[in-house]
């Protein structure tokens, strides 16, 4: 007769059940009372110390870190921009004062960005830009002597062309509205005739005056 765990004549034996190596990756076995217990080392888990236990997985390294291990030790591998154990320190780059002539620097991560004043570009608010207002006065007056004149030239002949051909729309209108009536149509009839003669000749003159001006 035997009870469970002993052996023996008496039952005076205990069974040691860590004799079968129950226990893996370097754990220690305690042999107990009918039973065994692992005791694991820190990487492993489980009843046989068959789990390994990554050091990673209750280390939560922030803004974008990555954790690494190298056996039982774990650190934050930060990006640009981030320092401390978790990384969790955010890196002020406006602390440096990039932004130049009066530009408002706003922190980013892993950078900054200017909002440059009136007049100033660039990364950094280094480049000037430079401009003159134009003025009307100003380009006429630098205008060369020649071409000012050649303007107002052209300015009165379109005045004096627009008053020809006003007075001459008059006068036909006048000759539609009286013609065949009296003497006196007759007579407007005949001022209408001349004043297109003098139109006609009025434009050959101008034409004539345009191309000597070209040809000096």
């Amino acid at each position: 007769m035997s009870f469970s765990g002993y052996h023996g004549l008496y039952c005076e034996e205990e069974y040691n059940e860590c004799l079968s190596a129950p226990c893996q990756n370097y754990a220690t076995c305690r042999d107990l009372i009918n039973a065994y217990e692992c005791v694991c080392t820190p990487q492993f888990e489980g009843r046989h110390c068959e789990i390994y236990k990554d050091p990673c997985v209750d280390i939560r390294c922030q803004n974008g870190g990555r954790c690494e291990s190298s056996g039982l030790n774990t650190s934050c591998a930060c990006p640009p921009g981030s320092v401390g154990e978790e990384c969790e320190v955010d890196i002020n780059e406006c602390e440096s004062n990039p932004c130049h002539h009066g530009g408002t620097c706003i922190d980013q991560s892993n950078g900054y960005t200017c909002h440059c004043s009136l007049g100033w570009v660039g990364p950094s608010c280094e480049i000037h830009l430079q401009w003159k207002p134009v003025h009307t006065e100003d380009t006429l007056t630098n205008m060369p002597r020649h071409s000012l004149y050649i303007i107002i030239g052209a300015l009165c002949v379109a005045f004096v062309l627009m008053l020809i051909i006003l007075i001459v729309g008059i006068c036909r209108i006048s000759r539609i509205e009286y013609q065949g009536s009296s003497r006196h149509a007759y007579q407007e009839f005949y001022n209408c005739r001349s004043i297109d003669s003098e139109f006609s000749n009025a434009i050959a003159s101008i034409r004539h005056a345009r191309y000597v001006e070209a040809t000096v």
